[in-house]
């Protein structure tokens, strides 16, 4: 597990808190998911696959890359959410935050649906349904765990978490 990318998820995790008792749960959430990233984003072939190219194993016999992938479809579908829930409360109450959080939360929003729509909903996003399959597809590749949404294109979800992680760092309450 990459320890300092846990410890970073820690410390932004309270960034959203606003209503106290409605929120009081979010920083455990939030840091949940940054114990799962931490543990994805530095996932490469070499931890899934032998030198002469077989699928790793774990102690339980399940491939190390399918339990990969399931904690990694996992993650983009909790993300997706916690970034949905912000968006909605912005939406809902724009003085929460300044401009530059909600445009930041919106980018977040959006990344993470051109995954988490196929994902769920074994559909193209609304906004990519002309280029992008029905499905994503899991695998990896040299940046780590990605899904291929279209022809040529790969999301890794380290880019994922980035976007995440940038929004939350970005959630500043109006003055």
């Amino acid at each position: 597990m990459n320890q300092e990318r846990y410890e970073d998820w820690v410390r932004v995790s309270f960034r959203w808190v606003r209503d106290t008792d409605r929120d009081k749960g979010l920083p455990h959430h939030i840091q949940m998911l940054g114990i799962v990233d931490a543990e994805l984003r530095d996932i490469r072939i070499p931890d899934l696959f032998s030198q002469d190219g077989k699928p790793l194993e774990d102690d339980d016999g399940i491939l190390k890359l399918e339990r990969a992938q399931i904690k990694a479809h996992l993650w983009v579908l909790g993300a997706y959410e916690l970034v949905r829930m912000i968006s909605q409360r912005l939406r809902e109450n724009p003085e929460l935050a300044i401009t530059e959080s909600r445009t930041a939360i919106d980018r977040a929003k959006s990344d993470l649906s051109r995954v988490r729509i196929p994902l769920a909903k074994l559909e193209a996003s609304k906004r990519n349904e002309k280029t992008d399959y029905q499905v994503a597809y899991a695998g990896i590749g040299p940046a780590g765990l990605a899904w291929k949404v279209a022809d040529n294109t790969w999301v890794y979800q380290h880019d994922l978490s980035d976007s995440l992680w940038t929004a939350l760092c970005a959630l500043k309450p109006q003055t």
